[in-house]
Order: C-alpha cells, then sequence, then structure tokens
C-alpha cells in the first residue's frame, strides 16, 4: 500500500519563519529635545552606531511613537516604538526580502502577524518571542498549507496539511510531525484513519482503498503488524495475525460464500489449513487453533 506521505518535502525544511532577533541598537549621544524627557516630538534623521539611522519621533533620548530605522545592509523596521525598543503595529524587512508585518513587544514579532518570503511563501498567525505560536495558517511556494496549532515555532496541537498533488492529512501533530490520532486522504482515493507516531501509521487503524478492499487492525512503521482483519470487495476476508505486512501467524479466511477455514501463513502464503471448513454461527472445529 505504499510509505505514508507525511511531510512534504518542502514543508520538511521548515525554514524556521521565527523573525530574526532585532538588531539591538544603543542610542548614545540623542540629547533631550527643548520640551524634556516627557514630551514627544519628531526629530530629523540621526545616525546611530554602526551606520544605523533613524528618523521618527523621540521622548527625551528614546526612539518613542512612529519611527523608521534602517540598518547599511538594507534591512529597515517602520512602526511603532516605546521606551526605545519596537512595540506595538510594525513591519520589518529583512535584507533578504522577508518581511514579518505585525504586533511586536519589547523588540520581537509577539501576537498576530504575517511573515511573507521573498518565494511568496507566507505565514499568518500567532507569535511569541519571535516564533510562531498559536494559531495560524501557513502556505508554501509549491501550493502545500497548513491550518493549525504551532507551539515554539513547530507544528504541535489539532491541524491540517494539504499537498499539492491532492493529500491531505487532519488530526494531530507533535514537534512538527504527525503524531497521534488522524486521518490522511491520498489523492488516490486511499484514507487511512488511526494512530500516528513520527510521521508513521503506528498503533491501531483502518485503512480503506477506492476499490472497496479494508483493513482494520494494527500497524507497526506504516505496515501492518499485530492483528487485523482484511476485507476484499467480493465478501473474502482474512482475521488474524500479521507481521512486516503480510499475514504471518495463525489467521482464519471467510470464503465469498461465508465458509471460515482456520490456517497459518509465513510472509503473506498460507502454508497449511488448521481446521475444517465451517460456517459463521457453527461451534468451530475441534482442531481449529485460537487466532492471535
Amino acid at each position: 500500500m505504499g510509505q505514508c506521505m507525511c511531510i512534504h518535502p518542502e514543508a520538511e525544511k521548515e525554514r524556521q519563519d521565527e523573525v530574526e532577533p532585532f538588531p539591538q541598537v544603543t542610542v548614545k549621544s540623542t540629547p533631550p529635545g527643548p520640551g524634556g524627557d516627557d514630551i514627544l516630538e519628531e526629530r530629523p534623521r540621526v545616525v546611530l552606531e554602526n551606520g544605523v539611522t533613524y528618523t521618527g519621533q523621540w521622548k527625551g533620548n528614546k526612539r518613542h511613537g512612529y519611527g523608521v530605522q534602517e540598518w547599511p545592509d538594507g534591512a529597515k523596521f517602520e512602526g511603532q516604538w516605546v521606551d526605545g525598543l519596537a512595540n506595538g503595529q510594525g513591519k520589518f524587512t529583512h535584507s533578504d526580502g522577508d518581511v514579518y508585518e505585525g504586533e511586536w513587544k519589547n523588540d520581537k514579532a509577539n501576537g498576530h502577524g504575517t511573515y511573507y518570503h521573498a518565494d511568496g511563501s507566507k505565514y499568518v498567525g500567532q507569535w511569541k518571542d519571535d516564533q510562531k505560536h498559536g494559531q495560524a495558517t501557513e502556505v508554501w511556494a509549491d501550493g502545500s498549507k497548513f491550518e493549525g496549532e504551532y507551539r515554539m515555532g513547530k507544528k504541535h496541537g489539532n491541524g491540517q496539511f494539504w499537498w499539492p498533488e491532492g493529500s491531505s492529512y487532519e488530526g494531530e501533530f507533535a514537534d512538527n510531525e504527525i503524531h497521534g490520532i488522524g486521518t490522511y486522504r491520498w489523492s488516490d482515493g486511499r484514507v487511512y484513519k488511526g494512530e500516528w507516531k513520527h510521521n508513521r501509521m503506528c498503533g491501531e487503524g483502518r485503512f480503506a482503498w477506492k476499490d472497496g478492499r479494508s483493513y482494520v487492525g494494527q500497524y507497526v512503521n506504516d505496515k501492518k503488524e499485530g492483528v487485523g482483519t482484511f476485507t476484499w470487495p467480493d465478501g473474502r476476508q482474512y482475521k488474524g495475525d500479521w507481521k512486516d505486512g503480510k499475514q504471518h501467524g495463525i489467521g482464519e479466511f471467510k470464503t465469498a460464500k461465508g465458509e471460515l477455514r482456520r490456517g497459518e501463513w509465513k510472509d503473506g502464503v498460507r502454508i497449511k489449513w488448521i481446521s475444517e471448513a465451517y460456517r459463521q454461527g457453527d461451534e468451530p472445529p475441534a482442531n481449529a487453533d485460537k487466532i492471535g
């Protein structure tokens, strides 16, 4: 049935959209204006340390109010300042063309904001101390999309992910991986609903194919393993032991006509019958071994 296409390569990169630490600049020699330290006033462009410039409002010797600060490498912040720090609404343009626009607190992205990548990717949602944190929607340049919860820069909690070729996953995430309970839908009609561990089907689940086949049971690392029931569209059914994706051990096989017979399988091949045929509801033959 194939491997789980859990995290798309583009999404796997997770370029860590945390806003780069706001470059710290010390204001060394800007004297208070004529109005004193408590008056908000507009001042001409000021050159700070390391070639950084600031144009905007001041309160005493601190940037306060609206202002624009520019760095020699082309980075720029436009927005609100409080006591010398970016606070409130603001827009930070990185030297590589990426842009963050939204809420700030003490020089860090905090609250709601949008991060635009130069390649067209975009994150819209909540931030905490320069990291994605809370409810958000993220779209990648290739068309992949995620809606859900983030925690400290990673997908964590409930969410839904769509891949450009048509596959999707809805359920739980942990530390940027599909992990917990969720439903994965392939573009060809296959559906798996159940438990996941580290991007793989692992635990109890149900897998259904578009042609009517289904499997209900246990998985380990994307493969049927443990006890499970496989049903064919014509009514045939195998119920029993599995290993590495194949029937392996003791199982019960039901024909399309409803006859049951127990046998032993190895690596997907029946090696012997261990009971005579019987019907559903009848007492199994005395020589029929228990399944599981």
